[in-house]
């Protein structure tokens, strides 16, 4: 006899998966590792160290965090999901991601412009082969070696 009168019995079944096993997008991302580690949206949104309504748009797709906010969202992930840069704009892009810094900061620790950045970025400007070299160097740098440029102000 499977059931016994006056003990409570207690059923269970797997739960479909509320989230995509291939994410395409950083929504989709976020969900999947805080669904992995068993976290609320406002545990992951802390351990991130952001608000939670932040972290709630994220994952909803309803907004995306700037270059200089995605050092979080790596570090809680553990890679970067976004596609591998092509571009040099998108090669700048990924380090100030990695770094966690702003374009003013990249370009005060180049002694640039954002404005001139920004023209060798889009192409309106060819860059100098001497700029070339600095812009070159910055993106081959190591973490520790640009850590003066987490000392620059940001805007």
């Amino acid at each position: 006899m499977p059931f016994s009168l006056g003990v409570p019995v207690t059923l269970k079944s797997l739960r479909k998966k509320d989230y995509s096993e291939a994410p395409k997008t950083l929504g989709e991302h976020l969900k999947k590792r805080r669904r992995e580690l068993g976290l609320l949206q406002r545990e992951a949104a802390v351990r991130m160290g952001i608000l939670t309504e932040t972290y709630l748009n994220w994952e909803k797709g309803h907004t995306e965090p700037v270059a200089a906010q995605f050092r979080p969202v790596v570090l809680f992930l553990g890679y970067d999901p976004t596609p591998a840069p092509t571009t040099l704009a998108e090669r700048l892009k990924a380090k100030r991601r990695e770094l966690g810094v702003t374009f003013y900061q990249v370009a005060q620790h180049l002694g640039w412009d954002e404005g001139t950045l920004t023209r060798y970025l889009n192409g309106t400007w060819r860059i100098p082969p001497a700029r070339t070299a600095a812009l070159d160097a910055f993106l081959a740098a190591g973490e520790s070696e640009l850590a003066v440029v987490l000392q620059l102000p940001r805007r």
